[in-house]
């Protein structure tokens, strides 16, 4: 028992803390906790940990969660208010936007959000807290290579996401995708080990294809929290303008059939060299990103398949075909262990 804030507040063992970053990740993702499961313990915890926060500052960015702030003095509200409104005024500079959502709900995440980037800090410097994600941090930090820029640009990537979305062309929808999957893609590949450093180059490749399939699978979602990822400028090119997403005739005319072969063709590019990643990590690791890889490639081929129709109904994958090809993956990779 630790006095925190005033108040007595028991702090989580280290045990505690991984098992509940166990509980947040499969809670929030069953597909992420198969792929994950074949790594080996420690590793696997590690994973655990960054997933959690990552489910977290993803969680406060859409409004679906909010930090505990209890244990806080009220000198410490103060203090941290006063740094997330300077976060506020810089972003809004930046943006040259006002935030998305009215206050007090903008205030409330972006305090959220400073008060992350501030508890990863701590973690990566050894510092103790009573959260436990933080706690299960610390000790991944102390264990693995992690870089604390990639994390806190993940950070700025959900900052992004408080503001209105402005991408128009394929390499702002890039930068986007950089920030919010990329990051994870290179801090993930410290947890599991690399030799060559092109590992990092094709992490960040991985990322990238990753989330350009999130975006098409996430298009009417998006789109009802005001959101938009594609790139405008190119949906002009083919003639379609953002409030054209919302016309239930739009798959079927030709113009969005060509725009989606124009993007799933770029999706392929980022793929086919995210691809060279799999043989660069160490052997025990390398069925969680295949896993991933081939999955996420099969989604894509299902878009292709309704030959661009992303917009009628969400893109997923049976669960059956998603073990299919976990399992094919994994066979892969067993052979190339047996030899």
């Amino acid at each position: 028992m630790v006095l925190m804030g005033g108040k007595q507040k028991l702090v989580p063992s280290l045990e505690d803390s991984y098992a509940m970053c166990r509980e947040i990740t499969r809670s929030a993702s069953t597909s992420f906790m198969r792929s994950f499961r074949h790594l080996p313990h420690e590793k696997r915890n590690a994973v655990y940990a960054l997933y959690a926060f990552c489910r977290r500052v993803d969680d406060i960015a859409d409004g679906d969660w909010l930090p505990d702030l209890s244990s806080l003095t009220s000198k410490q509200i103060e203090e941290l208010n006063d740094r997330a409104e300077d976060r506020s005024i810089l972003l809004s500079i930046d943006k040259q936007s006002e935030a998305s959502n009215p206050e007090p709900d903008h205030t409330l995440k972006l305090r959220g959000l400073v008060y992350y980037r501030e508890m990863l800090t701590k973690a990566s410097r050894g510092q103790d807290t009573n959260d436990p994600i933080f706690i299960a941090l610390k000790d991944v930090f102390a264990k693995f290579p992690i870089r604390l820029s990639d994390l806190h640009q993940l950070i700025d990537g959900m900052e992004d996401d408080l503001y209105p979305t402005n991408y128009s062309s394929f390499e702002d929808m890039r930068g986007y995708c950089y920030k919010v999957a990329s990051t994870v893609g290179l801090a993930l590949i410290e947890i599991y080990g690399y030799e060559n450093p092109d590992a990092r180059e094709h992490a960040e490749e991985m990322g990238i294809f990753l989330q350009m399939v999130n975006i098409l699978r996430d298009i009417q979602e998006d789109l009802e929290h005001g959101r938009v990822y594609l790139p405008r400028d190119e949906m002009n090119l083919f003639g379609i303008s953002q409030v054209d997403l919302s016309d239930p005739s739009l798959p079927t005319t030709s113009n969005w059939k060509e725009f989606m072969r124009h993007y799933i063709s770029r999706a392929r590019t980022h793929q086919k060299n995210a691809m060279r990643l799999l043989p660069l990590i160490s052997m025990d690791s390398r069925s969680s990103p295949s896993v991933m890889a081939s999955v996420y490639g099969e989604i894509l081929a299902e878009a292709e398949r309704r030959n661009g129709d992303v917009l009628s109904r969400r893109l997923s994958l049976g669960f059956f075909r998603k073990i299919g090809f976990a399992l094919s993956t994994l066979g892969v990779w067993s052979i190339g262990r047996d030899h």
